[in-house]
């Protein structure tokens, strides 16, 4: 590809990194995917790459060959007990060997996805300044990462952005996942049981966070911006929302039970709409029809 605007992508078929190839092309990026996969969507000005994130030689290589001006670094684990897993420390490095390889062959800008997780709790919207406090090995190798990639860039004149993601919902999630599951259980006719129905999250369609990355990527942000709708609702209206969609809200079993979880978790997203210029088009109900 002829393009001054070259981007390799990692994470391209995961639940957001699969909605990041049609607007990364549309801001007029030449996208190189890496995949483990044999058969990836076709899609023009896309070029699947077949190979291992943790295989460091090819790496090497394929970003010698590439020399991609821009680095969207998606891939981490992201399933079963995925946050205390030892995989995140595979990740880590992996992601370390990644932007180093970037690094190497004249790479400009470095975008990768965080996780508010990585804050620390407060009852209130979460802001980019805000205390971290990690309690996983999810979170801990992420802004470990964070904190060495924002350092390496700075040593290496590479502008570099963290986008820390709070709550996602999107098409064809894991069905172990809590829309997929609400789902799949209700369209099954099996009641389905919220167990913290008041608990508040902030939930973004993975549509609107793949759309936020590509603009953010393609902006001269640097530092932590949060990726959010800067809302919340109840887990119980969540549930609601998409029960009422399919017509089964008399499947739905919604309990307050007391839980060492967070009461509310939101994002403060001024970083992302004043400075990004990205604001979340999707309302739920929107997101919850095209999903169903």
């Amino acid at each position: 590809m002829n393009c001054s605007k070259t981007v390799f992508l990692t994470g391209g078929t995961g639940l957001i990194g699969k909605e990041l190839l049609a607007p990364l092309v549309a801001e007029g990026f030449a996208v190189y995917a890496l995949s483990i996969e044999k058969d990836n969507p076709s899609v023009p000005n896309v070029t699947w790459i077949k190979g291992n994130l943790f295989d460091e030689t090819f790496i090497k290589q394929i970003m010698a060959q590439i020399k991609p001006t821009h680095l969207l670094n998606m891939a981490w684990c992201a399933h079963g007990d995925y946050a205390f897993s030892n995989a995140n420390f595979a990740f880590l490095r992996a992601s370390l060997a990644l932007l180093e390889a970037f690094a190497l062959n004249g790479g400009k800008r470095a975008v990768c996805a965080g996780t508010f997780m990585e804050y620390e709790e407060k009852n209130a919207p979460i802001k980019e300044d805000d205390p971290v406090a990690p309690k996983t090995a999810y979170a801990l190798c992420k802004n470990a990462f964070r904190e060495t990639a924002a350092s390496f860039c700075s040593l290496n004149n590479i502008s570099f952005a963290w986008g820390r993601i709070f709550c996602v919902y999107g098409k064809n999630e894991h069905p172990t996942r809590l829309t997929a599951s609400i789902i799949n259980s209700l369209k099954a006719g099996e009641p389905v049981q919220i167990n913290f129905a008041q608990l508040e999250r902030d939930y973004m369609y993975s549509k609107d966070i793949a759309a936020a990355f590509t603009r953010l990527l393609d902006s001269d942000v640097q530092g932590t911006v949060n990726i959010c709708t800067g809302k919340s609702i109840h887990l119980g209206d969540y549930a609601r929302a998409v029960a009422k969609l399919l017509g089964r809200e008399d499947l739905l079993v919604l309990k307050e039970e007391n839980t060492s979880q967070p009461s509310l978790v939101v994002g403060d997203n001024r970083r992302l709409r004043e400075e990004v210029g990205f604001t979340p088009r999707y309302t739920l109900q929107d997101a919850l029809k095209e999903i169903i």
